[in-house]
């Protein structure tokens, strides 16, 4: 699943815990049991599984790259998530990500996503 609205992304970076790597930087917010509607007009209980929202700004590149990284970052969010409680996670890749390959943004994805989740257990 998606993080697609504004406030969705603006909440994770306010409340959320952050961890800054050398390829991408993450913050991480756990999710509560808060309802969601669904498009029909029913509500739904929140989904169970992570979330995720990709930053990427011009700054980074043509639009080709930036659609690169996003894809090798959803690519190494779709091996990992079922791994990941129920959280929001908005990624940010830096400029080394062009170059590197994603055997690597996996491994800076799963070390990121461990080192936030566990300042976050330290938090509370």
């Amino acid at each position: 699943m998606r993080l697609k609205k504004k406030t969705e992304f603006i909440r994770v970076f306010r409340e959320g815990s952050a961890w800054k790597g050398s390829c991408l930087s993450l913050h991480v917010l756990p999710r509560t049991g808060d309802v969601l509607p669904r498009k029909t007009g029913d509500m739904l209980s929140q989904e169970s599984g992570p979330r995720l929202g990709i930053v990427v700004t011009r700054k980074y590149g043509s639009a080709v790259e930036r659609n690169r990284i996003k894809r090798k970052i959803r690519e190494a969010f779709r091996k990992t998530a079922y791994r990941l409680p129920a959280v929001d996670l908005v990624i940010k890749p830096n400029a080394t990500c062009k170059e590197a390959p994603e055997e690597e943004i996996i491994r800076s994805f799963e070390k990121a996503v461990k080192m936030a989740l566990e300042s976050m257990k330290e938090r509370t």
